[in-house]
């Protein structure tokens, strides 16, 4: 409902994640690690094997999908799903988006907001008439590892922070534009919404300090929506809650003394101890019990004050990438789509912090 609360609270509740199992499935092929065969310079066939397959009754769009390593020695590795532009692919500038969350499957981007499918009632996909894949090449990856279908083999292979963040996702990117070196020198935009309001600026900053990188990436800007940057200034919401009618007076106080001291912890360095008061505050993800603002306001749906609820078809997603159709065709075979939980646990300390310094280099 208001661009502070929407972005840092857990998004996974919105994005619909939930990891429906695998033990039903028939055949649904072998995972496609991409990282081999770009180490061995054979880009021909790492393309010819990311082509995605069809997804139903529904228009083929060309894209590519698979997984690229990012730490050997971890086992972890980065879920991506591309789509060259329909207009210009030559020219058009590429995209990448990483959903918020932390732990949402860009795949909720892709399908819920404006990648060229969305899924209908029944789990139908269908081409979508606005898509932002049509004058852009759009790059989704699940981020960080252990968000949606990536995944890593080790508890150390977990972003701890937003460094961890930017350097995985720039070794993604080193290794997408050595495969798709066609696109190498075309305009690169870094974008996301929510959380990644940090890991945008996390992958940009990254980017821009990166010594003897393997390919130079043609960054040219950022864009974040409703996206957490710097939590102390961002979680004023008191005044704006109060003004729109959903709490009364002594309510707002309430709210504002709690940020307060939530800010004052912020100052101190105590980062845990003032994401816990958020929670308690504004979503109930961690403590595990209603919000203050679900008990003052009934409400379950933050983002929209007029709907009480989730719509629901913004989780139809959810269960038509776990299909063994849609599993085979963008070559994940039986791996987990994660539900974001491991990333949230290892990323509470890095909820309150500020990466605004990375946006005035």
């Amino acid at each position: 409902f208001f661009a502070g609360a929407q972005a840092w609270m857990s998004l996974r509740k919105t994005y619909g994640q939930q990891n429906l199992g695998t033990g039903h499935l028939g055949d649904v092929g072998d995972p496609l690690f991409l990282t081999p065969l770009i180490e061995a310079g054979r880009l021909d066939e790492a393309k010819a094997l990311s082509r995605v397959g069809r997804l139903g009754d529904v228009e083929d769009v060309p894209s590519h999908a698979g997984f690229l390593t990012v730490n050997k020695q971890l086992g972890s590795n980065m879920f991506l799903w591309f789509f060259p532009a329909k207009e210009n692919p030559e020219t058009a500038p590429v995209v990448l988006w990483l959903q918020g969350g932390p732990g949402g499957s860009s795949l909720f981007g892709l399908f819920s907001e404006h990648g060229p499918y969305y899924v209908a009632e029944g789990g139908i996909p269908k081409l979508r008439e606005v898509t932002w894949a049509r004058r852009f090449s759009m790059l989704y990856i699940d981020n960080p590892v252990g968000t949606g279908y990536s995944f890593t083999r080790k508890d150390q292979g977990y972003a701890r922070n937003e460094t961890d963040v930017g350097r995985d996702l720039l070794e993604a990117l080193q290794q997408f534009f050595t495969l798709f070196n066609e696109f190498a020198g075309n305009e690169f935009y870094a974008s996301g919404e929510s959380y990644a309001g940090k890991y945008v600026p996390a992958v940009a900053y990254a980017i821009h300090t990166a010594v003897q990188a393997r390919v130079k990436i043609n960054l040219k800007g950022i864009a974040i929506g409703d996206g957490l940057v710097d939590p102390s200034t961002m979680f004023d919401y008191a005044d704006f809650l109060y003004q729109i009618g959903l709490v009364d007076s002594n309510q707002a106080a309430s709210i504002r003394e709690a940020s307060q001291k939530a800010k004052q912890f912020i100052d101190d360095g105590r980062y845990l101890d003032a994401f816990y008061i958020f929670d308690a505050l504004l979503d109930g993800d961690v403590v595990n019990e209603p919000s203050y603002f679900k008990n003052v306001t009934g409400l379950d749906f933050y983002y929209n004050f007029l709907l009480s609820k989730e719509p629901e078809q913004l989780g139809y997603y959810n269960a038509f990438v776990q299909t063994a159709l849609v599993r085979k065709a963008i070559h994940v075979g039986k791996l987990t789509f994660n539900d974001g939980d491991a990333v949230e646990a290892h990323l509470l300390e890095d909820m309150m912090k500020s990466v605004k310094p990375w946006l005035t280099v």
